[in-house]
């Protein structure tokens, strides 16, 4: 299974790419709402992590699949909404799945 993010912000794609995590950039609510369609027929899409604007992008979409159960989706910040030095990615995977990963 793959980690996915999918953002608006170019700084989260770049930094979470550099770590792994295949990214899908996108500029408009209509792409990301095609784009989360695409990423939940995915069977490889484990994880879908996604910034703060897609949750307000996608509610809709994000609730049927928080609903259904797959892919877990979780939010995650970025520079312009709630970044805390402090945090790391593996932070919020522990905290959404409830396992460490290092």
């Amino acid at each position: 299974m793959k980690i996915k993010l999918l953002t608006s912000r170019t700084d989260a794609s770049i930094g979470l790419r550099l770590a792994g995590v295949e990214t899908v950039l996108v500029r408009t609510a209509d792409q990301a709402v095609k784009a989360i369609e695409e990423l939940r027929s995915q069977q490889d899409t484990g994880l879908l992590l996604i910034t703060a604007e897609m949750e307000n992008w996608c509610a809709e979409q994000l609730a049927a699949i928080r609903k259904n159960g797959r892919p877990l989706v979780t939010s995650v910040p970025d520079s312009k909404n709630g970044f805390n030095q402090s945090d790391t990615i593996s932070d919020y995977i522990k905290n959404a799945i409830g396992i460490q990963i290092d």
